[in-house]
């Protein structure tokens, strides 16, 4: 555990909360998630917080924002083209657990004035550009045509991160970890050649 410390540089004991906040909003939820938790995981006093962020709500909403800008976050980047997209798509995921993780407590936490439901019309703007993407796909011959592109994407991330999503029903089908590296493999190479499949034929 970090001994508390006096605040002597803003931006990083910003950053330090936000890391810390991610950690407990990722194990708790918003619900569970306590102040006094978060600012001993930083090593800051709580006053901080309540200086920097203003309040429990406005600090999770300020992780979400910025665990969605970083590098990575949220999916920011292209996944590229098929075959080779739907294994990304896995290995950001994999590769990000505590992320996975704030996701699906907000969707436990599925009230319409649950705090995090930010930036709701930039989150649309980044599916609406993955939805692009598929029907970018569809006119490349790599995906068919003749499915709703919006479904279709819903389709492709679920068979990319069903694994992640339920540990437990991989373990129990498969007998492997989906977080393990021999797992992560073989499942990746699963859905290169799962995505290959769809590709429309070229004399069609």
């Amino acid at each position: 555990m970090i001994a508390p410390v006096r605040q002597r540089n803003p931006e990083r004991s910003r950053e330090r909360i936000l890391a810390a906040a991610a950690d407990e909003f990722s194990e708790r939820g918003f619900a569970g998630a306590r102040v006094e938790a978060i600012a001993r995981r930083a090593g800051l006093n709580k006053q901080l917080i309540s200086h920097h962020f203003g309040g429990k709500q406005a600090l999770y909403e300020a992780v979400l924002k910025a665990r969605r800008t970083q590098a990575g976050g949220g999916m920011a980047e292209a996944p590229g083209s098929l075959p080779e997209a739907l294994a990304w798509f896995y290995e950001k995921v994999r590769r990000d657990p505590s992320w996975l993780r704030l996701l699906l407590w907000e969707a436990l936490d599925a009230a319409d004035d649950v705090p995090g439901r930010v930036e709701l019309d930039e989150r649309r703007r980044r599916y609406a550009d993955r939805v692009a993407w598929v029907e970018a796909e569809q006119a490349a011959g790599r995906l068919p045509t003749g499915l709703a592109p919006d479904l279709l994407l819903l389709s492709l991330l679920g068979a990319a991160t069903y694994p992640l999503l339920l540990p437990h029903v991989c373990r129990l089908v498969t007998g492997e970890a989906p977080d393990t590296e021999a797992c992560a493999r073989r499942f990746e190479r699963h859905l290169t050649d799962l995505a290959a499949t769809l590709a429309v034929p070229s004399d069609r």
